[in-house]
């Protein structure tokens, strides 16, 4: 895309902790942002933005995307989903926040090694771990005594 427009994808990476719960959590939105290196315009017909994409059998929703327009005139601006032309100045910066998925299945029924894999590869939070599916990760490994105690005691959110 850089070498045809005057543009340079300055990010391009998967969302923090955006992976909806589930016994199969969801998909995991991706963050790209794109500055503009000349006067322009862009358009957007984007999905997504309102409605969080809806869990399954007892998984948790997914995230909404989201559009951010950073420029030099008016600072930050949240942009809506669909979008038929707007200017740009060189040196605006768009950031497109992609919607994850929903979660499939009950949260407390994912394998605790799995939930410790997500941690450890950076899709989840050890504290969200513990929210979302009763599983404890101390030092990266499932803290099995205390996961057991959370998931007997429900005090995770699903």
């Amino acid at each position: 895309m850089e070498t045809h427009l005057p543009l340079r994808i300055t990010r391009y990476e998967l969302r923090d902790d955006a992976a909806a719960a589930g016994e199969w959590r969801g998909g995991i939105g991706t963050i790209r942002e794109f500055e503009f290196l000349a006067d322009g315009g862009f358009s957007i017909e984007g999905e997504g933005h309102k409605y969080r994409p809806w869990g399954y059998g007892g998984g948790s929703d997914g995230f909404t995307g989201r559009l951010v327009l950073q420029t030099g005139r008016r600072g930050t601006v949240e942009m809506v989903s669909k979008i038929p032309y707007h200017k740009v100045e060189a040196g605006d910066r768009l950031a497109a926040h992609g919607p994850s998925g929903g979660g499939y299945g009950a949260p407390q029924k994912r394998d605790p090694d799995a939930v410790c894999d997500d941690v450890c590869d950076g899709y989840l939070t050890p504290a969200s771990a513990e929210t979302d599916y009763g599983v404890a990760i101390v030092n990266g490994e499932v803290d099995r005594p205390r996961t057991e105690a959370l998931r007997q005691a429900k005090t995770f959110r699903n």
